[in-house]
This record gives C-alpha cells, sequence and structure tokens, in this order.
C-alpha cells in the first residue's frame, strides 16, 4: 500500500481542568468528541543546573529522556509548518521555522511505550524556547481519530522550567500511543516564525500501577486453519494443524451445530508434520477432499483427537455467492461525488463529496472538474494507477466467467442490479468515466486528486479542503491507454448500448494517450509535490505499463505497428507483475490471449509465453511444496499489501489455465484463495465480516466513523516490514507470518484498497 505520513486530527470540545502549584489555571484544549482526556494536575517549578551525570532511569518509558545520544524523537510537520531536531549540550533543540496555520504545524513525537487502563503516571521535562509561547503537551492514540488520552497547555518562557503532570490512563489499554508536543499556530491564532525550543530531563513513569486493569490475552492462534467461508464439492479440501498434538492421526468431521459426527478419518501414511520457523510452529497439512460419504452441502468443524476443534466452514455450489456480492458492493461503497442511499448503503450512506472542482498544483488559476470514481483506500483520495488495475481486474474477470460459465452478474444489490447488464462492468465504468477526466489536452493523464493531507476519521462528504490535482505521468497514462482499450473492447462486446457508446469514447481516448506516449519514449515519473503527503505511488519506470498498453491497445485494434514495440518492452519487464507499480503481467496476459499475435509475430509471442510460464512454474513449485503447508508464494518476506499479491497471484495461476487451455493450475489459484479466507498463520480470515475470525478493526475511516467494519474489505494482511509505528512497537519480535494487527492504527497491514478487493473479486468469480 502507499507510504503514508498521517496528518493529525485536530480534536475538539472537551475541557481539561489543570492546578498549577501556587496559582489557579483554567485552560480548554481542544479534544475530540467523545474522547476520555484524563484529568491532570500540574507543577511548573524552575529547572535546577545540572551539576553532576543523571543516574539510569531504568522505569522512564522514554528511551534517553536526558538526551545524551541520538534520539528517537522526530518531527512531522503540515500546513505551512517546518521544524527541526537536533541534540545539542545534552537537549533536545527544536528549530521552528515556521509553526503553520493549525495547532499542529509542527509536532515532534516519540513512539514506542504502552499504556494500562487504571494506571496513574507522572509525565515531566525541563523546557523553554526563545520566544514566549505555548505548546500543547500530548499523550494520544495513534492512530484513528487521534484522540488524546492527556493533553495540557505548557506557557513556555526563555527560562527552563520544569513541568510535571500526573494524569490516569481511564481508557482501554493502548500498546502503542505516542507522546507528542504540537508546537504550530497557538489556540489564539498566534503564529511564529523562527525561533527555538529546548527540551531536556523527558520523563514518564508509572506512579500508580494499583488499580491497573488486567487485559485479556491475545486469542491464541494455534490450531486448525483453513477456508473459513468453505468449498463447493469439488474442491479440494486441506485444513493446517498448527501445534496440535497428533498421536493416533485419526480426526473427525462434525456437523457445526450439533457436534453429530459425520464422519471419522485416518490421516493418509505420507502426511507428515513441518518445521514452519516464518510461523514459529510446527505444521501439519490434512486432506480431507472427495470424502464420498460426506454431504454435498452443510456447515461443520474438523475436530483433532486432542479435542481442538476448526472454524467453521460450508460446503456448498453457493458458497461464495453473497461474498462476491459484498467484495463488489465494497466498490460502489466507495463511490466519490455521489451520494449512497441508505437503501443500497445502509449506514454507510452519505451525501455527495468532493464535488467541488479541484485546482492545478502548478497553477491554481485553473480548475477542474475532476469528480467521481473510487475512494482508494481507508482515505478519500482518488489514483489513477490503482484505478486502472482495480477496474481492468473487474474487466477480465467478466471477460473470463462470462465466456466459461455463461452468466453474468447482476444481483450485487445496488441501483442498477437487476437491469440486464454485469454489475461489474457498471462498476467499473464508474471509475473509468473520472479517468476520463483525468485526461490532460496533450493525452498525458494527471496522476492523482486529493487533499494536501490525509482527512481525520470523517465521513467523505466531511472532507471540505481544497482538491489539488498532482502532475502527469507517463506510468498513468499508459495504465489509462491499458484500461481504456481493454474496456472499449469488451463493451463493445455485450448487448448493452450504454457499455457500447462509452466502449467509443474509451477508445478514442486510449489513441489520443497512446500518440503521446509513442512520440515521447522518456519517462515521466510522479512523485508528490511539495506540501501534499497523501499516497505518492511513484514509479520511475514505464516499459511494463507501455507493453499493457501497447498489448491491449492491438488486442482491441489490430493495428501491426505496436507488434515491434510489444517485442521490445516483453525483453524487459517482469511478466509476473499485476499491481499499480509493475503491469506486466497484464501486459503478458493481453498478448498471449491475442491469436492475431501468435500469427503474425510467432517468435514475439513464444518468447512472451515462455517468459511468462517460467514464472507461473517457479510460483507453482513454491506453493506445492511440501515444505510449504499454507501454499502460498512467500517464503520468509511478507510486503505491504501482501494479501494484494497473494490474491495477483491467485489471479496469475487462473490465467496460466486460461492460456493454457487447461485445468493444470486452478488448484495453485483455490491454495491462494483458501489462504486469504482463513488458512493462513494468523487464523484470521482476511475478508471483513465473513468467517468465524475476521477483521473488525480496518484503517478505514467510514468503518472507523461508523465503529463497525464495512464488510466484504480485503485487509492488506502480514507485513513483517512492521511499517506503521503500532507493528513496529507491538510486533517487533513476532514471527515474519503473524504480522499482523487488527487495529486501525496500523494502515500498514489494516487498510484496505479497491485494487486489493479486485484481484479478490477476479479469484471467487474465475475460479
Amino acid at each position: 500500500m502507499k507510504n503514508k505520513l498521517l496528518s493529525l486530527f485536530i480534536i475538539s470540545s472537551m475541557v481539561v481542568s489543570l492546578t498549577a502549584c501556587g496559582a489557579e489555571q483554567e485552560k480548554k484544549p481542544e479534544a475530540a468528541s467523545g474522547s476520555a482526556v484524563s484529568e491532570a494536575s500540574v507543577e511548573v517549578t524552575e529547572a535546577p543546573a545540572q551539576e553532576e551525570e543523571p543516574e539510569a532511569d531504568d522505569d522512564n518509558l522514554i528511551e534517553d529522556g536526558s538526551f545524551d545520544g541520538d534520539t528517537a524523537w522526530a518531527v512531522f510537520s503540515t500546513n505551512g509548518g517546518a521544524g527541526s531536531t537536533s541534540i545539542e549540550e545534552g537537549e533536545m533543540r527544536v528549530s521552528i521555522s515556521d509553526t503553520g496555520d493549525v495547532e499542529h504545524g509542527v509536532q515532534i513525537y516519540y513512539d514506542g511505550f504502552g499504556m494500562s487502563e487504571g494506571t496513574e503516571y507522572e509525565f515531566s521535562f525541563d523546557a523553554r524556547s526563545t520566544v514566549d509561547r505555548t505548546v500543547s503537551a500530548r499523550v494520544q492514540m495513534n492512530g484513528g481519530d487521534y484522540h488524546a488520552y492527556f493533553l495540557a497547555p505548557v506557557e513556555l518562557t526563555s527560562e527552563m522550567k520544569t513541568y510535571s503532570y500526573t494524569f490516569k490512563m481511564e481508557e482501554a489499554s493502548d500498546p502503542a500511543p505516542r507522546l507528542c508536543f504540537n508546537m504550530g499556530m497557538q489556540d489564539d491564532g498566534k503564529q511564529f516564525k523562527d525561533h527555538d525550543v529546548f527540551f531536556d530531563n523527558m520523563r514518564l513513569v508509572i506512579k500508580d500501577d494499583s488499580g491497573a486493569v488486567a487485559q485479556a490475552e491475545d486469542e491464541d492462534v494455534t490450531g486448525i486453519r483453513l477456508n473459513q467461508v468453505g468449498y463447493r464439492p469439488d474442491d479440494v479440501m486441506t485444513a493446517v494443524y498448527a501445534d496440535v498434538a497428533i498421536d493416533s492421526n485419526s480426526y473427525k468431521i462434525v456437523y457445526a451445530k450439533s457436534g453429530e459426527e459425520v464422519v471419522e478419518l485416518s490421516m493418509p501414511d505420507d502426511t507428515h508434520s513441518v518445521t514452519n520457523p516464518n510461523a514459529d510452529e510446527t505444521d501439519m497439512e490434512v486432506d480431507f477432499s472427495f470424502i464420498s460419504h460426506m454431504p454435498k452441502k452443510g456447515r461443520f468443524k474438523l475436530v483433532a483427537e486432542d479435542g481442538t476443534e476448526s472454524p467453521v466452514f460450508s460446503i456448498g455450489e453457493d458458497i461464495y455467492d453473497d461474498l462476491i456480492k459484498k467484495a463488489v458492493k465494497m466498490l460502489y461503497l466507495q463511490r466519490c461525488g455521489t451520494a449512497l442511499d441508505k437503501k443500497y448503503a445502509g449506514k454507510y450512506k452519505h451525501k455527495k463529496c468532493h464535488t467541488e472542482k479541484a485546482t492545478l498544483y502548478w497553477d491554481d488559476s485553473v480548475k477542474l472538474d475532476v469528480s467521481g470514481g473510487w475512494h482508494d483506500a481507508g482515505d478519500y483520495g482518488r489514483y489513477v494507477v490503482s484505478g486502472a488495475k482495480a477496474a481492468a481486474d473487474l474487466i477480465l474477470a467478466y471477460d473470463n466467467y462470462s465466456k466459461t460459465k455463461k452468466k453474468i452478474i447482476d444481483n450485487v444489490g445496488v441501483p442498477n442490479s437487476g437491469d440486464g447488464v454485469d454489475d461489474l462492468l457498471q462498476e467499473a465504468k464508474y471509475e473509468l468515466d473520472w479517468m476520463l477526466k483525468m485526461q490532460s489536452e496533450n493525452g498525458l493523464v494527471y496522476s492523482k486528486v486529493t487533499c494536501a493531507n490525509f482527512p481525520g476519521t470523517v465521513m467523505p462528504e466531511d472532507e471540505t479542503e481544497p482538491l489539488i490535482i498532482s502532475y502527469t505521468s507517463t506510468p498513468a497514462t499508459a495504465d489509462f491507454v491499458a484500461v481504456m482499450s481493454l474496456a472499449a473492447r469488451v463493451f463493445k462486446s455485450t448487448n448493452s448500448s450504454e457499455l457500447k457508446a462509452a466502449a467509443d469514447k474509451y477508445l478514442k481516448a486510449a489513441k489520443k494517450s497512446w500518440k503521446y506516449l509513442a512520440k515521447n519514449p522518456k519517462v515521466k515519473g510522479h512523485t508528490n509535490p511539495a506540501g501534499i503527503v497523501t499516497g505518492e505511488y511513484p514509479d520511475k519506470k514505464d516499459r511494463d505499463e507501455r507493453l499493457w498498453a501497447a498489448a491491449e491497445l492491438y488486442r482491441t485494434t489490430g493495428d501491426k505497428s505496436l507488434i515491434s514495440f510489444i517485442d521490445d518492452c516483453a525483453s524487459e519487464v517482469n511478466m509476473s507483475g499485476y499491481g499499480w507499480l509493475d503491469c506486466g503481467g497484464y501486459g503478458c496476459y493481453a498478448a498471449l490471449m491475442d491469436k492475431k499475435l501468435k500469427k503474425s509475430a510467432p517468435d514475439t509471442y513464444k518468447k512472451i509465453y515462455d517468459g511468462f510460464f517460467k514464472i507461473v512454474d517457479e510460483a507453482a513449485k513454491t506453493v506445492e511444496s511440501d515444505d510449504n503447508p499454507y501454499g502460498v508464494n512467500r517464503t520468509d518476506t511478507y510486503e505491504w499489501g501482501s494479501n494484494m499479491g497473494i490474491a495477483n497471484d491467485g489471479m496469475m495461476f487462473l490465467m496460466a489455465s486460461r492460456i493454457s487451455d487447461s485445468l493444470a493450475y486452478n488448484n495453485d489459484a483455490q491454495s491462494q484463495l483458501d489462504y486469504l479466507l482463513g488458512k493462513n498463520p494468523t487464523g484470521y480470515c482476511f475478508v471483513t465480516g465473513f468467517g468465524t475470525k475476521s477483521p473488525k478493526n480496518p484503517h478505514h475511516r467510514p468503518s472507523q466513523f461508523k465503529k463497525k467494519a464495512m464488510p466484504g474489505m480485503l485487509v492488506g494482511g502480514v507485513n513483517n516490514g512492521l511499517d506503521d509505528p503500532y507493528c513496529e512497537n507491538v510486533l517487533r519480535d513476532t514471527p515474519a507470518a503473524k504480522c499482523y494487527a487488527d487495529v486501525d492504527q496500523s494502515y500498514s497491514t489494516n487498510e484496505v484498497a479497491v485494487y486489493w478487493n479486485s484481484p479478490l473479486i477476479f479469484l471467487l468469480t474465475v475460479i
């Protein structure tokens, strides 16, 4: 997922009483609605000169609070704020060149500690400033609405003083909060330019834990892992016994509701345990497929001989139907620029949002209507490269299941359902029509439209900051050509007059952008403009996108002038890429499904075929290895958005089966789906609202605002890169394959995205 510097939310409407030593003060700092900010006592005294080295402070939750060496404190700046830190003569110096126009315009922060409910803490520090000013000291949630557990205004002068606060953690324990000082604009609107603030002797210690609330231990994830949604009668059905005691190698299948035994079975003689260091467990894979006396429909559980039970799973031909509807409907619920009615959106209804014209970043005199499209992820930005991948997945899914299964999907439960036109194509059209607005006059395509910062925990209509259109890029332009060419071809083949008319527009737009790309071979990548911290989606290469564009345009138009370009690009790109960054796999699939290319350029076709299947077969070898009980194309590395990568692998296997006109890789695709739906070391079904154990706290603004996870969303999943403060603090000693946290602070494992749902939809509908 895109690397995010989350913007901080200005909290409002709660009073904190502060009693100063020797004088009464009453301040009314802002706090999040409904947050439980602790009442605090404060003492301010003149700081004594340090004559001796301080003793070791083992109780201090802040590492090196005396600032004798390197510091773990960092700086966040936004809304015009600018600052930096340095260590000078045993003090931390914060150099502020501009406070910006919000309280958190400059913020210094410290992560890496935890707080327990019911515990009383003492927080103290020495501080001074080269200008008389007020800053805000806070201990806050490090995510969500960033509300404060404790906050206090700190009035600084040129004299070094000691500030001491005592407060109680009134909320549920937080293993990864943030300690920070907001040093931007003051409450009275006063702003400052060049000045310095100095800190020393920073301490956060437990004063009294006699009232600490005991925390429930994390749910034990050892046990039996399997696809918690279930299996069709003829599917390969496998489960992993993780650290489950096995003596006689027998197990039972029972009815989930009654517990009545269906059958008792013995494991095959070749069943064996493997050591799995990436999950720190011993695993045994059990195959319970094709059991002749198993019912063809029902809800069941596996029960090991030691009594360990699996999650409930279903068997039936229609087990994925509801999941498909919810996974597709998630895209509808991500629609921007339109009101979502309660009839279709339920509690996630919202008013029209982001309908105002957006300003070009480099020319504020130009404002464009770029309304529409999907909110990309847990925030409300809209991005061409990720949107193109998501729309393409839907169209390719339709192109497969409509031909092989002779059906359409027209029952998702959105306004256009039941009109005789496939819901996936109509949802893709909503995104593509927005993308048309992102095409500039010369054919280049703007990369994204967002506000300057990520929003707080608000519904989309309440994000009202100015919309900014970011730079154009050639990767975005090539993606645009590819998906428009694909849509033009597929839409033209339908019986819908609306889709046929759209096809003509899309092909015209694709040709216009290709004309620019053909004349301008130099890469024009995208990076965030100064002052914009929303998702960057940086890409410095575009040969993979150009391959995809040329292959789709050739397949749609038959223009033979594109063949040499396809041949050149195919020699340079990763043929397994199906993400926003690497699209080479899409280009290979388009080329290999084209009979014209096979006939007109057999050498080019063979080169692509051999390269593509070399990658597919290597992945299949990993998936099918006896030492890989979870059956995914991963060894010891799980990247940010690994669930998308695993879904993409499943999509690749299904594409390989289609190209080779066989079912050889279908079981490998099923393994990827099984992992996503529960057969993985975490024990989670990674789709919200499905399975026995699923994410309840995704990093997704509407879900956070409504305090209930929107169903049908695939979360990012395991990420042993620990790319957010929560994971870095809480999961640092966790085995690689279990680095996942179901908390909304963990944007690197628990965010959602339309282009993560889209390969899941492909898997569910094509498999």
